[in-house]
């Protein structure tokens, strides 16, 4: 019986690790040097998308692929008014994992360390799902640094029900790291509709990215889905500080949003917020960057004249 259950894991593994290979796309387009950038500070390479002119918008990504795949229909409406740059968490896309310290603490230092190299004097932070902790940490450890925040469905809250709501987490956690390449596009496409829902999916060029991310995501990618779990619940002590910003914040909602409910965490951090503003977009699900990047847009010129009112009163 151990025999037998020893050569079923060996062919499990094997065959997962064939599939992942066939899967591999057969050519990788180079990187556009004038729009993708790597910044290394701490020995760590950060990639950005670097577009536009004038005041200045950071727009971190929430979790798989890059940022040109989740923002694309967003970034050429904000780099038409603004120098955009779009950044890649440490750990995420095309960005590397610190090899030491992995917490929200040296995540926050790191990202703060690649804007001044960028010369990104006080941006607005613009954060979707995952990042939004991190901004808020931005936000908190430097607080003179930013003109302000728009979040995105944001998932800012440690909650345990976030396996059980995350598709893709829900996915990987019946699945396993191991089974799940095997079986197919469908588990993942079925996870991306809900993150649009109640919305439908769009059928569009600028999907076709992340539904391949989906089917090719290795088992080590898999993992740091579950890490960003692991960074959010570790946030735990920064929650109780999230009603001690003082800088714009506006938090934009999806009212049908299945990944980051709107009552655990959008109405509950504009509730502890005081002076915050909340947009709810009716009939809108997580993913209102790609669904409603006009009602985004108009949140993000939002930001930057709440930040405007702001700098003049205090001067």
């Amino acid at each position: 019986m151990l025999t037998w259950l020893l050569g079923l894991a060996i062919v499990t593994a094997g065959s997962a690790v064939v599939i992942a290979l066939l899967r591999q796309p057969a050519t990788q387009q180079p990187s556009s040097p004038v729009d993708r950038n790597l910044v290394r500070v701490e020995q760590t390479h950060l990639h950005v998308i670097d577009r536009g002119e004038g005041r200045i918008v950071v727009v971190l990504q929430g979790d798989d692929g890059d940022a040109s795949d989740f923002m694309a229909p967003l970034l050429a409406r904000v780099a038409y008014d603004f120098r955009t740059l779009l950044l890649d968490r440490p750990g995420c896309g095309g960005s590397e994992r610190p090899r030491h310290d992995f917490t929200l603490d040296s995540q926050a230092r790191v990202i703060r360390l690649a804007l001044r190299e960028l010369g990104a004097e006080q941006p607005l932070l613009v954060a979707h799902s995952w990042s939004a902790v991190a901004a808020l940490a931005l936000a908190l450890r430097y607080p003179h640094d930013f003109a302000g925040l728009v979040l995105i469905n944001p998932l800012c809250y440690p909650d345990a029900s976030i396996r059980a709501t995350d598709p893709q987490l829900r996915v990987v956690s019946r699945l396993g790291s191991l089974v799940a390449p095997m079986v197919g596009r469908t588990p993942h496409d079925a996870a991306l509709r809900a993150k649009f829902a109640p919305e439908p999916m769009p059928f569009a060029e600028s999907l076709v990215p992340l539904r391949e991310a989906a089917t090719n995501r290795r088992p080590s990618e898999r993992r740091r889905l579950a890490r960003n779990a692991a960074a959010l619940r570790s946030a735990a002590g920064l929650v109780t500080r999230y009603g001690d910003i003082e800088m714009p914040v506006v938090i934009v909602v999806g009212d049908g949003d299945r990944v980051a409910s709107p009552a655990r965490h959008g109405y509950r951090l504009h509730n502890q917020v005081h002076h915050s503003h909340l947009v709810v977009l009716p009939r809108a699900g997580h993913m209102v960057h790609l669904t409603r990047p006009d009602s985004v847009m108009e949140t993000i010129h939002r930001g930057w004249s709440l930040a405007h009112e702001r700098a003049e009163a205090t001067r």
